[in-house]
């Protein structure tokens, strides 16, 4: 939604599927990526075959991948946001390797408003969305004062 001019639905396609074949080939994570290969692709058109909206979710997902559109650049963002939320949570709990791992994923983010979030979600404290005033009172007694 911080995009303009972007095809909101397709987004959310891409967000919601970009990982369908993994379910049926794992997820490769980097280091495997470099020596072994998954048909993603077969895996998905398989799938794709016993659903009515099949075709409709190959041709979202083959965009996703081509990293043309500027919808496929926001899903894949989003993506690596979700990436830098576990790591940052990591690295808040003292995992070290977690900071160097951060960065990388921050790097490989294209769009203006992926790189304004992942900057934000770096300098705050991973349990700020939810603990974010500690000396609230209903953390101890639960009650709304």
């Amino acid at each position: 939604m911080m995009e303009k001019n972007v095809d909101v639905e397709k987004v959310l396609k891409m967000c919601l599927f970009h990982d369908l074949g993994e379910a049926r080939t794992s997820d490769l994570n980097y280091v495997h990526q470099k020596y072994a290969e998954a048909d993603e692709e077969k895996a998905l058109h398989d799938l794709a075959a016993t659903l009515p909206f099949g075709g409709d979710l190959i041709e979202v997902l083959k965009e996703y991948k081509e990293k043309k559109s500027k919808e496929s650049f926001i899903a894949k963002d989003a993506d690596q946001i979700e990436l830098i939320l576990s790591l940052k949570e990591q690295q808040d709990i003292g995992n070290r390797r977690a900071t160097t791992w951060i960065f990388k994923a921050f790097e490989r983010l294209k769009t203006i408003s992926g790189k304004k979030l992942a900057k934000k979600i770096i300098s705050t404290n991973s349990d700020d969305w939810w603990y974010s005033d500690k000396n609230d009172p209903w953390w101890v007694n639960r009650k709304i004062v």
